[in-house]
């Protein structure tokens, strides 16, 4: 936080009276890949509508959009990379003025001192929508275009080839030539960002993909969601009454027989 000047120190007489301070605290999680993380966020819930913020919309990409990447990633044998931007709600700019409570644990802080947010962290109800406002600011700089179709699909080609890119929140998702790609991570490093590329394609958004060798084909699917589900929720449906449809009980389909008769003659 001090390193990205996400706030500044200022007394509690300073803020103005009409005000309100927002909350915050830490949250602690273990990650599936074994990684302990820890986290301030502000407690949004204590943000004014209409003061602390006004508008809290953010989009990512479209689930058939982040097929029609795999799709063209296997017909045209092109690479990807998983980008992942690190703590990346610090670089959105906040429009507002924002306060915040001291967080537990912070030093060198007395009662009277509160934090004047400069710039967003996690927990804001705006949050993701200034860092997606930050981070196409940044890819159009570069270069990059697109966006009509689907907000979240740019694309960039040059000299190195072309590079398509998925965006979801902090996620870049980047399909096309490797030298293409490389090049795009290049020029996100040189405008500050501090970014973690996984070449394992394997994992995203909680998918698991799973490519068949060659990469012709791919299975998609969500078993981390479904294991979670079964352990939440397991013990209320064992020993319940199956069914080979799932549907509303007692629901039963009528075919209408002159129709299908129809049918059949036809063919």
């Amino acid at each position: 936080m001090d390193s990205r000047q996400v706030w500044r120190k200022i007394k509690r007489s300073d803020i103005p009276k009409d005000r309100r301070l927002v909350k915050s605290r830490w949250v602690f999680k273990v990650k599936r890949n074994g990684v302990f993380r820890a986290r301030l966020v502000a407690c949004g819930y204590s943000q004014i509508p209409g003061v602390d913020y006004s508008a809290n919309y953010s989009p990512v990409i479209n689930d058939i959009t982040f097929r029609m990447l795999l799709l063209t990633m296997m017909y045209f044998g092109l690479s990807g990379k998983i980008v992942d931007v690190e703590t990346a709600f610090l670089y959105g700019d906040l429009e507002v003025e924002i306060f915040m409570e001291c967080p537990p644990g912070m030093k060198d802080v007395t009662s009277e001192d509160v934090l004047a947010l400069q710039k967003c962290i996690y927990g804001l109800v705006q949050a993701a929508r200034q860092y997606h406002k930050k981070i196409v600011s940044i890819l159009k700089s570069i270069g990059i275009t697109g966006g009509d179709m689907d907000p979240c699909l740019l694309v960039r080609k040059n000299k190195y080839g072309t590079c398509f890119i998925g965006i979801y929140v902090d996620d870049k998702l980047m399909i096309g030539h490797l030298s293409a790609i490389d090049a795009v991570i290049k020029d996100l490093k040189q405008h500050g960002l501090v970014l973690k590329v996984e070449d394992d394609f394997h994992d995203y958004l909680s998918c698991k993909i799973d490519f068949s060798e060659g990469r012709k084909k791919a299975w998609l699917g969500q078993p981390h969601l479904i294991s979670n589900l079964e352990q939440k929720f397991g013990d209320m449906v064992k020993n319940r009454r199956t069914y080979k449809t799932p549907g509303t009980p007692s629901l039963s389909l009528v075919q209408e027989k002159d129709e299908w008769q129809c049918v059949s003659a036809e063919k």
